[in-house]
């Protein structure tokens, strides 16, 4: 029997064609038949019917269209058409985005990093509905005359030797013009870790319920923004606002709708933790339809190096001059070029990058910006200004969306960050902001003045003093144990993100003005809780990491410094008072101002925030936030007192 890696395809309504494709081949007697059905489970290449291997044959891609002949209005070298004036993409079309953007996934892997051990990917159509006779008797326009000697029928499907006899007659008629090799004409060599690249388990995403209403939540509140721009046209839009306003989760919802349109979409993060994310989040929410384009996300040196930049931030200043040069090249004309451009976190990024984005976008491309003021972290050293110029001259001509109300952080956690962003390090101007919200004399005129509901009561932010080094690791398993705990009665898995200083190479223990990191101390507490729990636990802090797509319900260990774009149900900081110093050492202007990295850290979590915290008396962050939760719950019990006249 042939050997089959993916589920059969299903017989639902308007797939019964395929599904009989799956049910023939599946039972073909040669074990040298290796099938993949429905491959649309690996980010960044598009829905493929059918995947085939075979040892006398080589690599097919094979486009299923299983309709019969007279369901054609029309068909030609470019247009397609269905009966009723229904337009199709063409099935090359289809073969030649899906054949490149294959072969880009597989060029990722440390396995076919040479590109001597890719695999030669032919491809073809299988009218599975229609004989070979059939077809020619109907398509004798001179034009196309030819192609049903690039394509399978029914006939080549009724045995095993039919299809291998139809297969090898495709190696003179190749439907995307280039003759396979005959070292390529059968088995590849590097089959096994082919096998290990398509591997459905590989790509798999389990969704328990309770994250399935985590992502339906932000989605619904992005849902009216996101609509406002439908496929088929060409926008310049801006999405800006505070953290927690949405701009991510529009952005996903404009590039799954674009998507499900047939789109070729670019979503590039500056953030590589955050890329990760978002890719499991388009595997998830990712619906399947008939006319699928594609979405590729990185981060923005992930799209440096398949655009052929080499030598990493130390040629940064070449990035441009690099990507220019690869477009010239042979990969470079074959590049897929995108309709939709996503661009988020785009305050830190510099004017060479949306100049080498502009080289791969088309002329009447879709373009979409998240900017955030106060959330710049990056590029400190080496621009004067924040944003870009390119940027600034974006904002001011596109469409601005101006987002004012927190879907992510309660009421209380959005106004600690957002007083912590407005008026620290004055507690007396943060007090008088915070009361004046309570009394809800918000400025309209302010894009970030959000439409709050009234404060609620509740004790979502809190501050734990951690005890010295005796107590210090049991107390920090307290706090977690107690937060994996508040996430599992409210139904969210464990959605817990934890927050350190990135550990400093050169700090002496022992010294009192060295800085230092809660990082090994807190990572030992969540290792050992893993293990008694059997949780995940993926820690983001090395720089080898970040780019690893997040299991879900994975207990994530972050740096501060790296944190923004993240969010969770319930958040755990430490080590504030470490960045704080962190943020002074050596001069510390060309670094980002610690106001920036604190607000964005105050502002991660849907439900719950706990700052733990040395108490140390030179720390203004700390002092700040014990002083401001205080007041935000004095003013949260006076405004629920009908006799109270506090402001």
């Amino acid at each position: 029997m042939a050997l089959v890696h993916t589920p059969l395809p299903a017989d639902r309504p308007g797939h019964h064609g395929e599904y009989a494709v799956g049910q023939a081949l599946s039972k073909f007697s040669n074990s040298d038949l290796e099938l993949w059905f429905d491959v649309n489970y690996i980010a960044g290449v598009t829905d493929l019917d059918l995947f085939l291997v075979d040892s006398q044959a080589g690599f097919y891609l094979i486009e299923i269209k299983s309709m019969k002949l007279e369901a054609i209005e029309e068909f030609t070298q470019s247009t397609f058409l269905l009966q009723g004036g229904q337009v199709k993409q063409h099935p090359v079309s289809q073969l030649r985005t899906g054949s490149l953007k294959l072969r880009d996934y597989l060029k990722r892997m440390p396995a076919f990093k040479d590109k001597q051990n890719l695999p030669f990917i032919q491809a073809t159509v299988l009218w599975s509905e229609i004989t070979r006779k059939e077809w020619t008797q109907r398509f004798t326009d001179a034009t196309i005359s030819g192609f049903h000697e690039m394509c399978l029928f029914k006939d080549d499907i009724k045995d095993y030797n039919s299809l291998v006899l139809g297969l090898q007659r495709l190696w003179d008629r190749p439907i995307l013009g280039v003759e396979p090799p005959y070292r390529v004409r059968g088995m590849h060599s590097n089959i096994e870790a082919f096998r290990k690249a398509l591997d459905p388990g590989k790509h798999k995403i389990d969704v328990p319920q309770s994250f399935s209403a985590e992502l339906s939540r932000a989605v619904s509140s992005s849902q009216s923004i996101a609509e406002k721009y439908p496929p088929g046209k060409s926008y310049k839009a801006s999405l800006q606002g505070a953290p927690g306003t949405g701009k991510t989760t529009i952005l996903r919802q404009i590039g799954l709708a674009n998507l499900a349109a047939g789109a070729r979409v670019l979503h590039v993060c500056f953030n590589k933790v955050l890329a990760a994310d978002q890719k499991r989040e388009y595997q998830i929410l990712r619906k399947t339809v008939d006319e699928y384009g594609f979405i590729d996300v990185f981060d923005i040196w992930e799209l440096y190096k398949e655009l052929g930049h080499a030598g990493g931030i130390l040629k940064e200043d070449s990035v441009l001059q690099s990507a220019e040069a690869f477009m010239k090249t042979e990969d470079g004309k074959h590049f897929v070029k995108y309709d939709v451009i996503l661009i988020d976190e785009s305050q830190d990024l510099r004017d060479d990058f949306f100049k080498v984005v502009e080289l791969i976008a088309r002329p009447t491309a879709s373009w979409f910006i998240a900017y955030g003021k106060g959330q710049e972290t990056n590029n400190f050293k080496k621009d004067s200004t924040h944003p870009s110029p390119w940027l600034i001259d974006f904002l001011a001509t596109a469409e601005a969306n101006h987002l004012r109300r927190s879907f992510r952080n309660s009421t209380r956690a959005f106004l600690l960050a957002q007083s912590f962003w407005e008026k620290f390090p004055s507690l007396a101007d943060a007090k008088e902001w915070m009361a004046e919200k309570f009394s809800k004399n918000a400025k309209p005129d302010n894009q970030y003045e959000l439409d709050l509901d009234f404060p609620r009561i509740e004790n979502d932010f809190t501050v734990e003093v951690l005890p010295g080094k005796a107590l210090r690791k049991a107390y920090i398993r307290k706090i977690v144990l107690a937060a994996l705990e508040d996430t599992k009665r409210a139904d969210r898995g464990q959605d817990l993100l934890c927050a350190v200083l990135k550990p400093p190479s050169d700090s002496v223990e022992g010294d009192p003005g060295s800085i230092s990191s809660s990082y090994e101390l807190v990572l030992s507490v969540l290792t050992e809780i893993a293990e008694e729990f059997k949780l995940d636990v993926l820690d983001l802090v090395p720089k080898e990491n970040r780019r690893e797509v997040p299991k879900l319900g994975a207990i994530r260990l972050i740096s501060l410094q790296n944190i923004r774009g993240l969010s969770a149900s319930h958040v755990l900081l430490f080590d504030l008072g470490q960045l704080e110093k962190w943020s002074k050492v050596d001069g510390g202007t060309i670094k980002p101002p610690l106001i920036n990295f604190t607000y964005i850290a105050l502002s991660r979590s849907k439900a719950s925030t706990i700052v733990a915290i040395d108490s140390a008396e030179d720390s203004e962050i700390e002092s700040f936030l014990v002083e401001m939760v205080s007041y935000s719950t004095q003013l949260s019990i006076a405004s629920a007192d009908p006799r109270s006249t506090t402001k």
